[in-house]
């Protein structure tokens, strides 16, 4: 035999619920008074009208009860039965063959009233438990459903709101080009319509971010034209922070959808100019490793806050620190291109200081 199974703890055993002990002392109680009132009664009654009240009470008690006290009802008040009311009373001996059947079908009867209710209490409750989490299913798909129709309307009006706005900023830079550079305030008016103008493309672009209808268009794509796409838009921005790029000299032809990449990018990038101090370059290095494009965006700004690398690219969400202005939707549309294209984007604090962004990318190549 095995030490340890000789020796192995059983488990313990769990204590009986307060609630069922009180239902045992109750059930000993009741037959005592009942026995008590039958025995005054027993001239008048009979001892068959005991053995009624009893299992009267048995059945009461099995619509309330748990099963352990009415099965114990019911053997203690048979006994109670016999031993008080059944000639010869006071014993446990039945003389009479009719009695012995009598007590026999109450034993039987008693056992199988206590039983039957008590199964039947026990299949209400598990209806009624069913009924409740059926109910709670239904209140939470109702919920589920008003949420998504709640987000359709808010994309619709974001999307239509944008829409509008398009068509007064484009009236705008009309003007502006108008005006030329020698009014003094092109330039102010220029720079407020630009960012207003990226207020606009995000919210849009955010909208088919969210309403999952953007399907990537595959293309054999140089790297080169996909950087220089990104920041072209950027002229302005990058003026003050200088790009250095590295690692895409021996790059192959990578198939890859290069509009969505160069706005994922960009939107980096654009990131990484809000932060940085003027002067200060931006460091874009690209490698690519078992067909898995990176890009790794460096600034030599402040670097990230303790724990917000996660919450970066929530919808809306803007550090403690950042300048006023702003969404919060830019690297919140990066992440969601990336995923369009099955890549993903993470931040983290660079050992030299100031925040990097790591841009990965699954993709095809070609080497010509």
């Amino acid at each position: 035999m095995n030490t340890e199974d000789t020796f192995k703890p059983k488990p313990a055993r769990e204590p009986v619920p307060t609630h069922v002990v009180g239902q045992f002392s109750w059930g000993l109680t009741i037959i005592f008074v009942l026995a008590s009132a039958c025995w005054v009664l027993l001239p008048y009654t009979g001892y068959l009208f005991s053995a009624l009240v009893f299992l009267m009470v048995i059945v009461l008690a099995g619509t309330r009860w748990n099963r352990g006290p009415v099965l114990a009802m019911a053997v203690v008040s048979a006994l109670v039965w016999n031993f008080i009311f059944i000639p010869p009373q006071f014993t446990l001996h039945i003389e009479k063959p009719q009695d012995i059947i009598m007590f026999a079908i109450f034993f039987v009867v008693a056992l199988s009233m206590g039983h039957l209710i008590t199964r039947l209490r026990e299949r209400e409750a598990a209806l009624e438990r069913h009924h409740r989490e059926r109910e709670e299913l239904l209140a939470q798909k109702h919920r589920a459903e008003l949420l998504a129709e709640s987000e359709r309307l808010h994309r619709t009006l974001l999307d239509s709101i944008s829409h509008e706005l398009k068509t007064p900023i484009a009236i705008i830079r009309t003007a502006l080009d108008g005006l030329g550079q020698g009014n003094p305030y092109a330039a102010e008016i220029e720079t407020a319509n630009r960012r207003l103008q990226r207020i606009v493309e995000n919210f849009l672009e955010m909208t088919r971010v969210e309403s999952e209808a953007l399907k990537p268009h595959l293309d054999w794509c140089e790297i080169g034209d996909v950087l220089h796409a990104t920041t072209t838009p950027l002229h302005r921005e990058l003026a003050e922070h200088p790009s250095i790029i590295t690692g895409i000299e021996s790059l192959p032809l990578l198939m890859l959808d290069s509009r969505l990449l160069a706005q994922a990018l960009g939107n980096v990038l654009h990131n990484a100019t809000l932060y940085a101090p003027a002067g200060t370059p931006v460091e874009i290095a690209v490698s690519l490793t078992n067909n898995t494009l990176e890009f790794r965006v460096h600034d030599h700004g402040p670097g990230l806050a303790l724990g917000i690398e996660e919450h970066l690219f929530d919808k809306f969400y803007r550090a403690p620190d950042s300048p006023a202005g702003g969404t919060g939707l830019g690297l919140a549309i990066a992440r969601g291109l990336m995923r369009a294209m099955k890549g993903d984007i993470e931040a983290h604090n660079h050992p030299e200081g100031g925040a990097e962004f790591m841009l990965r990318l699954p993709v095809k190549t070609r080497t010509t």
